[in-house]
C-alpha cells in the first residue's frame, strides 16, 4: 500500500489572517459599541441640562419678575435669556392670555449651537399673578352715616376710565353705594347713583373683612409693601407723575403717584401703579394718581384730584371742592361711631374693574397655576 504525502505549507498564515480579521471584528464591534454608548451617555447628559435650563428658565422668570411685565398687552410677547451651568441656556417666551394670566414656554439648550450634539427641552406654565381678592361690594362701601350733597355722581355701572383703551369687556355691574341697615343717608342737591342696584343695603357692609382681609392677603401685608408711605396728618398739593430724561422716577420723588390719563404712545407713567399708605390722616388737594391708596385714619380730598384703582379708607371719608373724580371703587370702613362720609361738591365716583384690576395687578407677583400649570412641550 502507497502512502502519498501533500504540503501543508501556507496554513499557519492563512489561520493567522483568520484570525487577525476575527480579533479585528471584535475589535471593531467593541470600539462600535462603547462609541454608542459613549454618545447615548453624552446625549442624556445634555437632554438632562437642557430640562434642568429649561426648568431653571421658569423658576428664574417667577423670582425676578419685572412689576412692568403686569401691564403688557394680551398676545404681546416678552423674550427673556438666561444663562445655565456648564454652557446650558434657557430662553423664556412669556405671553399674557387674559386678564391676570400668562403663559410662559422655557426652551433650555444644552451643548454646542448648530450641532449633532445639541439637546432641546421645552416646559410651559401658566402663572396667574396673585393679587388681593377684595370684595368691591359697590362703587362706594360704608357703613358709616353719609351725607351727599352738590353736584354729586355715583356710579356702579362698570365702565373703563376716560382715556383708557387698553380695557377688554366690562365686568358685571355692582351698586352705585353698599351701605348698611343702619347707615343714615342724607341726600341733597343734584345727586345721580346709579348701579345695580343704585343702594344695596347689605350686612357685608358692615363686616371688617369686608375691608381689610383680601383671601391670602390683608390690609397690612399689602400696607407693608407700600411704596409711598408719609406719617399721620399729611398734606399733599399737586401729585401727580414725574418723569426725567424719559424715565417715570418712581424710586426717587415721593409725590409720584403714577399717570392715570393715558396716551398713545404710552407715558413712561402709565404702568407705575404704587401702593400709597397714609399711617394717620391724609389730605390731598389737586393732582393725580393711580394705584392702591390706604389711609389708616381720615381722608380728605378737598378738590380736583383724580385717582384710578382702589381707595381703602378706616376711618371717615370727606371728599369736597370742584373736580374731584375716582374711577375704580372707594370703600371707608368708618371703624369709628363718629366716623362718617360726605360726599359734597362736583364729586363722581365711578366703579371701574379695568381699574381695580390694573390697580391690583400692577405690584403683584406671579405664583403658578395650581391645575394644568404646567406641561412638558416636548
Amino acid at each position: 500500500m502507497r502512502t502519498t504525502l501533500q504540503s501543508e505549507k501556507g496554513m499557519a498564515l492563512l489561520m493567522a489572517l483568520g484570525a487577525i480579521v476575527i480579533i479585528g471584528v471584535l475589535i471593531g464591534g467593541v470600539v462600535f459599541v462603547t462609541t454608542q454608548d459613549y454618545r447615548i451617555g453624552g446625549n442624556t447628559v445634555r437632554q438632562a441640562r437642557a430640562a434642568a435650563a429649561a426648568e431653571l428658565g421658569l423658576n428664574r422668570l417667577a423670582q425676578d419678575w419685572n412689576l412692568a411685565n403686569n401691564q403688557r398687552q394680551v398676545g404681546n410677547p416678552l423674550v427673556i435669556s438666561y444663562t445655565a451651568p456648564r454652557g446650558a441656556s434657557a430662553k423664556v417666551t412669556v405671553t399674557r392670555v387674559s386678564g391676570v394670566y400668562f403663559w410662559a414656554v422655557s426652551e433650555g439648550t444644552a451643548g454646542a449651537l448648530g450641532s449633532q450634539a445639541t439637546a432641546r427641552r421645552r416646559y410651559g406654565t401658566f402663572f396667574r399673578l396673585d393679587i388681593p381678592q377684595m370684595n368691591f361690594l359697590g362703587a362706594i362701601t360704608t357703613q358709616g352715616n353719609t351725607t351727599i350733597n352738590g353736584n354729586v355722581t355715583v356710579n356702579g355701572n362698570d365702565a373703563p376710565p376716560a382715556s383708557w383703551t387698553a380695557c377688554g369687556p366690562n365686568a358685571a355691574n355692582v351698586a352705585g353705594a353698599a351701605i348698611t341697615p343702619t347707615t343714615t343717608a342724607t341726600v341733597n342737591g343734584s345727586v345721580t347713583v346709579d348701579g345695580s342696584p343704585p343702594v344695596l343695603t347689605t350686612l357685608a357692609a358692615g363686616d371688617t373683612n369686608t375691608y381689610f382681609n383680601y383671601g391670602s392677603s390683608n390690609y397690612q401685608s399689602i400696607a407693608a409693601s407700600a411704596n409711598l408711605t408719609y406719617a399721620g396728618n399729611t398734606q399733599l398739593t399737586g401729585v401727580g407723575p414725574i418723569v426725567l430724561g424719559g424715565v417715570c422716577q418712581s424710586s426717587v420723588i415721593p409725590a409720584n403717584w403714577g399717570e392715570p390719563t393715558h396716551a398713545s404712545p404710552a407715558t413712561p407713567c402709565e404702568s407705575y401703579f404704587p401702593i400709597i399708605h397714609a399711617l394717620g390722616d391724609l389730605k390731598v388737594t389737586t393732582g393725580r394718581g393711580q394705584g392702591i391708596l390706604l389711609v389708616d385714619g381720615d381722608l380728605n380730598i378737598a378738590g380736583d384730584f383724580t385717582f384710578d384703582g382702589v381707595v381703602i379708607v378706616r376711618r371717615g371719608l370727606k371728599m369736597s371742592g370742584t373736580g374731584n373724580k375716582v374711577s375704580g371703587a372707594v370703600m371707608a370702613a368708618s371703624v369709628d361711631v363718629n366716623d362718617n362720609v360726605a360726599v359734597v361738591g362736583n364729586t363722581s365716583i365711578l366703579y371701574s374693574s379695568c381699574a381695580l384690576v390694573a390697580a391690583m395687578s400692577g405690584s403683584a407677583y406671579p405664583k403658578q397655576a395650581r391645575q394644568r400649570g404646567w406641561v412638558d412641550v416636548y
